[in-house]
């Protein structure tokens, strides 16, 4: 795939030359207004970029929920990243027993599921049909720690200060196409698209949206509850709603979350295991 809250506006205090809007915020329960200047496009990509969180390792664990619309599950997760190499996952449900367990690399994706002794080697293909998505390594490393995926080059990217949810607006599309793409009229988005709502504070990401026309599916995130990571931003709460001829809900809430440990990705087959085919 090509790579790509709310609260109300306090009424407008310049027009002319300058446009400004005034955002509310509250720190240690005092009201302070932040005034949000209209900005370019390649400022703000410059922003994001500098602000986006660098890491060589993560070890994390997290609180997780899946919901399909016909069952709705909820796990404990141990997350470990090696950056732009690989991802695991040992998946505990209430009681603690490990009870599945994920490696995922750039072209590999690898599920052991102990409960039935069964273990599936294939691609981000099935990842993709699992969860109705359009993914890859990249994507799915950078949808887990709130960072941005890259506009192409040739790509034109439009910028402005999102009225309604206080927050500038960067996006490959322009904002009445992305607001038909919300609605899903007829006449949505007709190619992919990346859409991101920035904190105009911090410039991380609040929101986004990944479209793929082609495969008639979207995804939408909202990043939330950032905390300090060795003098970095990192989001602890992440919501996703992924989009295809069904929808999937996924919650995931971070309950520690360290960087720059030393981790291993141990993934060991048992002889006993059934292989799971495509």
């Amino acid at each position: 795939m090509n790579n790509t809250k709310a609260v109300y506006w306090i009424p407008l205090i310049l027009l002319g030359i300058f446009l400004f809007s005034c955002k509310v915020t509250e720190k240690e329960n005092v009201k302070v207004k932040i005034k949000i200047k209209h900005r370019s496009s390649r400022f703000l990509v410059k922003q994001l970029k500098q602000n986006e969180f660098e890491f060589n390792t993560i070890s994390a664990k997290a609180a997780v929920s899946f919901d399909d619309g016909k069952k709705k599950t909820s796990f404990k997760t141990h997350l470990r990243i090696k950056k732009d190499s690989a991802i695991w996952m040992s998946i505990t449900p209430l009681l603690g027993i490990e009870m599945a367990r994920v490696l995922i690399t750039k072209d590999t994706v690898k599920f052991l599921n102990r409960a039935n002794k069964e273990y599936f080697i294939g691609d981000f293909d099935y990842l993709n049909k699992l969860f109705g998505a359009d993914l890859d390594y990249q994507m799915l490393e950078a949808l887990l720690i709130g960072n941005s995926l890259d506009f192409e080059e040739n790509n034109k990217v439009h910028s402005r200060v999102d009225r309604k949810k206080d927050l500038y607006f960067l996006s490959t599309e322009k904002k009445r196409k992305v607001k038909k793409e919300l609605k899903k009229d007829k006449d949505k988005i007709k190619k992919e698209a990346q859409v991101l709502w920035l904190d105009p504070v911090t410039f991380k990401i609040n929101q986004l949206l990944l479209s793929s026309p082609e495969t008639d599916r979207s995804l939408m995130g909202s990043y939330s509850d950032y905390r300090e990571i060795d003098t970095q931003l990192i989001p602890y709460m992440l919501h996703f709603n992924l989009k295809s001829k069904t929808s999937s809900k996924i919650e995931v809430k971070y309950t520690k979350f360290s960087i720059g440990k030393s981790l291993t990705f141990p993934f060991k087959i048992s002889s006993k295991y059934v292989q799971v085919k495509k």
